[in-house]
């Protein structure tokens, strides 16, 4: 028997089953209501984490035919692919890095935090030892708990920082904790501790740096925080943080995720599905079985526990939600198979939010998004 070698090509189905519709018309419709929202503020545009499982590539992209001149990511490699790309626009880290990644970075014309005071002498030690101007922004802590320099420390490290020739601070900015929360106190006590150093202080520097501090949360809830700029994340691709935020900018959701009916089975009363028989039947009914699972990016805490939208009408899982498939009890219904099924989205069928869904089980739509696998094509529509 003659066996294929490594480099056989296989044909490649010209319809794929499962797919994340990208809408980048509904991207751009979101950016401009973003923009219309905290004007004449400008929009730092965040596309860590693969913009979300958006796709950051073709995500940035599309932002940059728009004017956008600001982009965000979390990580060095994340910053490095879109260079990579041609993307020549200003791009900032906001994680910590290790020394050889602020050198990696700052050759390639890639903006850091700096969030630790051991941050400056590291970061003044590699231009001067490459002969490298850094740009960075300057992360206070003001409350997250999590990085940046401590609030009481940062008038000291604003100094410290104009002081050292090779190095331009080009930003100040804080992280909100509780900006997407039904009370907004303790987001208004972190926005007066910037406040309190930010005032008075940057009027006498040398020059202006950026002034941000408002994630989406604080885009459509408060509006006190918009200074030079605004970190337009979750807002971004067309989801409200949580449940709680304000609906105060009509937002569109960017990602369809949808699937097809693979499979009808009819089931008399009494019959359990799929594993550990979390789902029994309790007359007779149609199950639909669809190719889509955990390994694409389903929580397995969808199981019994979530709806999906078939023909315009929702339609529960049932059954344990498994590496590959998930059931869906259509009952009596002429679904059938090759019809579409709407996970979240805005379609023509109607719309499912993705933070509803979340909310559901326990999560939120950010994480919803970046679970999508690679295994599920991106699929971009203009």
């Amino acid at each position: 028997m003659k066996h294929p070698t490594s480099s056989t090509q296989y044909p490649v189905s010209s319809k794929p089953y499962t797919v994340a519709e990208i809408h980048l018309d509904h991207l751009v419709h979101n950016l401009n209501e973003i923009r219309k929202k905290v004007a004449p503020a400008e929009v730092m545009c965040v596309v860590k984490a693969d913009a979300y499982g958006h796709g950051a590539i073709e995500v940035t992209k599309r932002l940059v035919k728009e004017g956008v001149t600001y982009f965000a990511v979390a990580r060095l490699a994340e910053a490095l692919e879109l260079r990579n790309a041609g993307i020549d626009e200003n791009i900032l880290i906001f994680g910590s890095l290790f020394p050889d990644e602020i050198n990696a970075a700052v050759k390639n014309d890639i903006q850091v935090s700096i969030t630790d005071s051991a941050d400056i002498d590291t970061i003044r030690d590699i231009s001067i030892r490459n002969s490298i101007f850094v740009k960075v922004h300057l992360n206070i802590d003001t409350g997250m708990g999590r990085v940046g320099i401590p609030f009481d420390q940062a008038r000291a490290a604003i100094i410290k920082i104009i002081n050292i020739d090779q190095i331009k601070l080009e930003g100040i900015y804080t992280h909100f904790a509780t900006s997407d929360e039904r009370n907004k106190g303790y987001a208004e006590l972190q926005l007066q501790r910037f406040y309190e150093i930010t005032d008075g202080l940057v009027e006498h520097l040398p020059y202006k740096p950026k002034i941000h501090a408002a994630n989406s949360g604080a885009i459509l809830d408060l509006s006190e925080a918009r200074f030079d700029m605004v970190r337009a994340g979750i807002s971004l691709y067309g989801h409200y943080p949580t449940t709680v935020t304000s609906e105060s900018i009509p937002l569109k959701q960017v990602m369809t995720l949808k699937t097809h009916v693979g499979l009808i089975r009819r089931l008399t009363a009494g019959n359990s599905v799929s594993y550990g028989r979390k789902f029994i039947t309790d007359k007779e009914t149609s199950v639909a079985v669809l190719p889509i699972g955990y390994a694409d990016g389903i929580h397995r805490t969808m199981t019994n526990n979530a709806d999906v939208l078939i023909n315009g009408k929702l339609y529960p899982l049932v059954g344990t939600v498994t590496m590959d498939q998930i059931m869906v009890n259509v009952g009596d219904d002429p679904v059938k198979v090759g019809d579409e099924v709407i996970f979240w989205g805005d379609t023509m069928q109607g719309s499912l939010q993705a933070t509803k869904v979340a909310h559901r089980i326990g999560t939120i739509s950010y994480e919803l998004c970046c679970a999508i696998t690679k295994r599920v094509p991106r699929i971009y529509i203009d």
